[in-house]
């Protein structure tokens, strides 16, 4: 992958003895001849465990063509696509000690902050398409500085040499007579929009950060339309398809909360219960997307994998070392041996039962 301008050296990452590769053959046989696209969810904090797939990518060496987030997979995915590898992003992310540097002080005083924004939205002009608990202002200037930090500089689309889309949602000017419809910013969509833009813009949780304004229109966090960017990667594909491309493999990173019981009440908290509800309705989301994109009868194959491990909250920051290391354990027990793809065939089929179907779509 060529880099843009850096100020920071990027480090190679660390390779396996060629006896470890045995270990994963069948997978990396199986991507061999096909196109790879990545795509990543979204899912808060627990973004970190993106970097497990990014580890294991540089380390046996995979071509990945596209890449596709939406919100905590935007996050990742455009600082990987701007050549920030994925030792630079476990640094990043261990860095990280107090919410307060990405949310602004007091960011565990959930009430409070809920508070100030119901105040906003009654009493200030634009308070009720702008209220939310943060207001994204600081996380966005570390984006920016991070990008900085690494490469000299905040990439547009057009800078990058690495394809990548960022999934959001498009509400339009704020007008309530606007459509609102799932909107997808990339080099050939939009090269001349700021990564950093679109990656606020796709993880600007309803509630929690306010929308993002790009141009004329304000946009919200990509979930709402497409938790795990599968069929926005699906349908790039289809377009190309029809002029003779090879067959497609959508490596899905999914960090849903995967049916796990939300902790005792009084330990949850408002943006938790947010991110929840999220990922709970993009679950069935997911579902039907793998029902209409796996189709090996048809070229196009998806290998899901759920790296994520741990219950983290949105301010947990303390939590991340240990996600670090149980999500590549995670990452390397799913892809070894033969069982790639033991998980899109379990989903696929827990999709037929709960959407009450005999056929895939």
């Amino acid at each position: 992958m060529k880099r843009l301008f850096s100020t920071k050296t990027i480090k190679p990452a660390q390779k396996y003895p060629d006896h470890e590769i045995g270990r994963f053959k069948p997978f990396l046989d199986f991507l061999r001849g096909k196109k790879v696209y990545l795509a990543l969810s979204g899912g808060g904090l627990p973004l970190v465990c993106h970097i497990a797939i990014l580890r294991f990518i540089e380390t046996y060496n995979i071509s990945v063509e596209k890449i596709f987030g939406v919100s905590a997979g935007a996050v990742i995915g455009g600082f990987f696509s701007a050549g920030i590898g994925a030792s630079q992003l476990r640094e990043v992310a261990l860095s990280l000690k107090n919410p307060d540097e990405l949310f602004g002080r007091g960011s565990r005083h959930m009430l409070l902050r809920a508070l100030k924004a119901e105040l906003y939205s009654l009493f200030t002009k634009e308070g009720a398409i702008n209220s939310s608990i943060y207001d994204g202002r600081k996380l966005e200037r570390y984006v920016e500085q991070t990008f900085i930090e690494f490469l000299g500089k905040a990439p547009l689309f057009r800078d990058l040499h690495q394809y990548y889309a960022a999934v959001a949602f498009n509400i339009g000017t704020g007008n309530a007579l606007d459509t609102s419809e799932k909107a997808v910013f990339s080099p050939d969509r939009t090269p001349d929009v700021s990564v950093k833009d679109a990656i606020v813009a796709s993880m600007s949780i309803p509630g929690v950060l306010p929308p993002k304004k790009i141009g004329n229109n304000y946009y919200m966090d990509g979930g709402i339309a497409e938790h795990l960017p599968i069929i926005s990667a699906f349908e790039d594909w289809l377009e190309e398809k029809r002029r003779g491309r090879k067959k497609l493999v959508i490596i899905a990173v999914d960090l849903g909360y995967l049916g796990e019981k939300l902790r005792n009440k009084t330990e949850i908290k408002m943006h938790d219960m947010l991110t929840y509800a999220f990922n709970v309705r993009g679950k069935m989301i997911t579902q039907l997307s793998l029902l209409r994109a796996h189709k090996p009868k048809e070229g196009s194959f998806v290998v899901l994998l759920k790296p994520r491990c741990y219950n983290i909250g949105l301010t947990e920051f303390d939590k991340i070392p240990g996600v670090l290391d149980a999500s590549y354990k995670r990452i390397l027990e799913q892809l070894e041996g033969d069982n790639f793809l033991k998980e899109t065939e379990e989903d696929l089929e827990k999709a037929e039962r709960m959407l009450g179907i005999n056929e895939k779509i």
